[in-house]
């Protein structure tokens, strides 16, 4: 047995552990927290002791009734054997392992089989079971066309949300990792925590972070850009397996339709100009300009005719109104426009 599943058992045998597992509390929290910062270098095998309490790694239902019964009984037995022949030539520390290993593939048993029982209660009590289970408390955080935020995590970390963008995140961050979940445009400054990593899901990419600085671009369902300010952050990619790294100063953009993954260096005002008011585009497409007025202003933009030639528009505009843009604009693509509230039609 390596010193990695020593650590392991430790942990699954450990009632203080297995308690703030399924039951956390403040006590039992700090007092992880606390030994996870002590030992850094074993918060993997926390992780792997977690799933096997929680029982991530079974399939319940795969395995008839009868079926764990006997493989429960086989295990009693065999343990009772080995009682008889195995303490004599074995030391006392070896002895007290398998013992151990033994409690805890009963404890694995006996939760799988749980999960049998579970699905056999009638609705009515099956769902007051789940309902006892405890389930983190969500938060979701909305931005409307036009108006952007800024507010803190329960970790103290401080995010900046684009218009039209949304962030789903746990009342109380789990004490092995902070997860959050981005639809749109968010800038995120992480407060560093080595026991809890920061992972921001958007689509199929997760960008994982300790103490660091980043924006994420998550507009298009089928385009994400990760914009790296300070720090280092890695990102995931579970359904092309992949796996990057990011200095300062880089930009991964991946598009989900060709699953291609490219790095590049970025400007800061493009990429987070948008928290202090500048609005920037570079080489934009015309419909991609008419998507961003919409967003940033909050207004409906109607168009008559067409572009002569595609767009690929470049131009920085600060704290300006619709009117102004659009006045720089139409010189540059010859069109006209009429504002009405709300409304917007473009004539060329």
């Amino acid at each position: 047995m390596d010193k990695k599943d020593d650590i392991t058992l430790l942990l699954l045998t450990n009632p203080e552990f297995v308690k703030w597992i399924k039951e956390p509390n403040e006590e039992l929290d700090i007092y992880w927290n606390n030994w996870m910062q002590a030992h850094p270098g074993k918060v993997v095998e926390v992780k792997k002791a977690r799933e096997i309490v929680l029982g991530l790694k079974t399939q319940p239902h795969s395995v008839s009734k009868e079926g764990k019964s006997r493989v429960l009984q086989n295990i009693l037995a065999h343990e009772q054997a080995n009682e008889i022949d195995i303490q004599v030539h074995q030391n006392p520390h070896s002895w007290l392992s398998i013992k151990q290993w033994y409690k805890v593939a009963v404890i694995l048993i006996l939760t799988s089989f749980t999960g049998y029982l579970l699905s056999q209660l009638e609705p009515k009590e099956r769902q007051e079971v789940e309902a006892s289970v405890k389930k983190p408390v969500m938060l979701t955080k909305t931005t409307h066309f036009g108006e952007k935020l800024n507010f803190k995590l329960p970790d103290g970390s401080s995010v900046w949300l684009n218009s039209g963008s949304q962030l789903i995140f746990p009342v109380t961050f789990d004490s092995l990792e902070r997860k959050v979940f981005l639809s749109g445009e968010g800038y995120f400054e992480v407060k560093k925590d080595s026991s809890s990593v920061f992972k921001v899901v958007s689509g199929n990419i997760e960008t994982i972070a300790l103490g660091t600085s980043f924006n994420i671009n998550f507009f298009d369902p089928n385009e994400v850009f990760v914009s790296l300010l300070t720090g280092k952050v890695e990102i995931q990619s579970e359904s092309a397996n992949n796996s990057y790294l990011l200095d300062p100063g880089e930009q991964l953009q991946y598009r989900q339709a060709e699953n291609h993954f490219n790095i590049s260096e970025f400007s800061d005002a493009a990429a987070i100009g948008w928290k202090e008011g500048l609005l920037v585009f570079e080489n934009a497409a015309f419909d991609k300009v008419v998507a961003v007025l919409e967003r940033w202003y909050g207004v409906e933009i109607q168009v008559t005719g067409k572009p002569q030639k595609p767009w690929a528009l470049s131009g920085k505009y600060f704290n300006q109104t619709l009117d102004l843009v659009l006045n720089r604009m139409s010189f540059i693509e010859n069109f006209k426009y009429e504002i009405n509230g709300k409304k917007i039609h473009l004539k060329f």
